[in-house]
């Protein structure tokens, strides 16, 4: 980090203040060549109503040399969350219509069928569905009502509890209605369709995904073969083997994304867990199995 962002410290600990940066300073709202110490606020306040605390310098020392500052509003930074009606796209919010949202992974066949797959306790309330049960795009959280319903749940793997590791998927399909086929896209938000399938995760292997919280990141295999305990709410504990875990690239919300090896483009897993020092996610290969289902890898359009 710059000398000169470790001298502006103080500014992040202002309630109006968002963040500091490097940056070229901006002037009428055009990027000139001038490098700044660039200060972020939630908004702009005249300095005459600014207590001597909060005032930003125009100008900082770093050691010899003078850094111009640059206040830029940004007004409250939240995560954008990839929330839509239209098109039905791989990456965006979808939910089991008692559940609040969780993200579209990829569509699928089951036979004839066009699906959405994602996981259980996005699609099956972790199980607790049945078969036919409504499924809403985009998820309850994000402003799913009846009316934005889109498929019915045609088949999830019922967890196992007792925290014994035999559970090896966290996985659901959706069969999507007729009268919404043509709205349904194969194309991953920001990554394109699936390239095929990797059967199994190497470590090291750098990944990929696009989820409805935390969009389109990338991360690294770091264990395989592991093995974990997660309680599920009003299910219990459940137990799971061969699993993947990979550095964090993920957050609520994301369940259900595709997990792409980023080289190939190919699908090596089913995101479903994470913690602050990583993310798990199902081997795609058992998931297909598991749902007796195909990933679509090119582009369609349905009718």
């Amino acid at each position: 980090m710059p000398e000169v962002l470790r001298s502006a410290r103080h500014a992040a600990h202002h309630k109006n203040t968002v963040g500091v940066g490097m940056g070229y300073k901006l002037k009428g709202g055009k990027i000139t060549g001038q490098k700044c110490l660039q200060v972020y606020v939630v908004k702009k306040k005249p300095k005459a109503k600014l207590p001597a605390s909060e005032l930003v310098p125009e100008v900082l020392i770093s050691g010899s040399e003078p850094v111009t500052t640059d206040v830029i509003e940004l007004g409250r930074v939240i995560p954008e969350k990839l929330v839509t009606r239209n098109p039905i796209q791989p990456g965006y919010s979808i939910g089991h219509v008692n559940v609040t949202a969780g993200t579209f992974g990829a569509l699928v066949t089951r036979g004839r069928a066009y699906g959405a797959l994602s996981n259980s306790h996005v699609l099956a309330a972790a199980g607790k569905g049945k078969n036919g049960d409504v499924v809403l795009y985009p998820g309850k959280a994000d402003g799913g009502k009846p009316a934005d319903r889109v498929a019915k749940l045609a088949r999830f793997r019922p967890f196992k509890t007792g925290g014994a590791y035999v559970n090896t998927v966290d996985a659901a399909v959706a069969t999507f209605d007729k009268a919404v086929l043509k709205r349904v896209r194969s194309e991953i938000k920001n990554l394109g369709v699936p390239k095929g399938t990797i059967k199994k995760a190497n470590l090291g292997m750098n990944i990929t995904k696009t989820g409805r919280t935390t969009a389109t990141t990338k991360g690294k295999v770091i264990g395989v073969a592991a093995r974990l305990q997660i309680n599920y709410p009003g299910v219990g504990l459940v137990g799971f083997k061969d699993q993947v875990l990979c550095t964090r690239y993920s957050k609520p919300g994301d369940s259900g994304s595709l997990v792409l090896d980023q080289k190939s483009k190919k699908a090596v897993g089913l995101h479903f867990a994470g913690g602050p020092g990583g993310s798990f996610f199902n081997p795609i290969d058992t998931v297909l199995r598991a749902m007796g289902a195909k990933l679509v890898t090119k582009s369609v359009k349905l009718k």
